[in-house]
């Protein structure tokens, strides 16, 4: 909104917008804590998942784990396994890089917006506080008698 039409609203209208913006700016902060969990859930599920495809072909060429165990004194399925291991780790790291971006992409739209709120919300407080100024200095004018011709003031007349 402009200065203008903000000057323009009465000043319980400009407590009804501050208290919006308070109110928004409250419900975008738990939006972005809700945020930041998922983006930490998120985290720890790719640290997980990337641990578990860097463990697999180890543990199949080990011959720990049933299967694995099957199968680790044959070498063409060792190479397959170690293939479809490392197919499977670019897959998680492609998915990684994909979340890790969405995430940050999502989080600067929600810190861009939640600053956007905070300075709209500081310029309205300001501008009620301008406003009171105002209507002060109005209601104090209007207190102090007014004389049209100083010189008769003073001489009683």
């Amino acid at each position: 909104m402009a200065d203008k039409e903000l000057r323009r609203l009465s000043r319980s209208e400009l407590l009804e917008m501050l208290i919006a913006q308070t109110e928004e700016n409250s419900q975008l902060k738990i939006r972005l804590e809700q945020a930041e969990a998922q983006l930490r859930d998120r985290r720890i599920e790719i640290d997980k998942a990337g641990s578990l495809v860097e463990a697999a072909p180890q543990r199949c060429l080990s011959g720990g784990g049933g299967r694995g165990a099957a199968v680790s004194g044959k070498y063409p399925a060792d190479q397959q396994s170690a293939k479809e291991a490392a197919q499977i780790r670019q897959e998680a790291e492609a998915y990684s890089q994909k979340v890790h971006a969405d995430a940050d992409a999502y989080w600067k739209q929600v810190a861009a917006r939640a600053s956007k709120l905070l300075a709209d919300q500081e310029a309205l407080r300001q501008l009620i506080q301008s406003a009171g100024e105002v209507e002060i200095n109005e209601e104090h004018s209007k207190s102090v008698p007014r004389a049209s011709n100083p010189g008769t003031a003073r001489n009683g007349a």
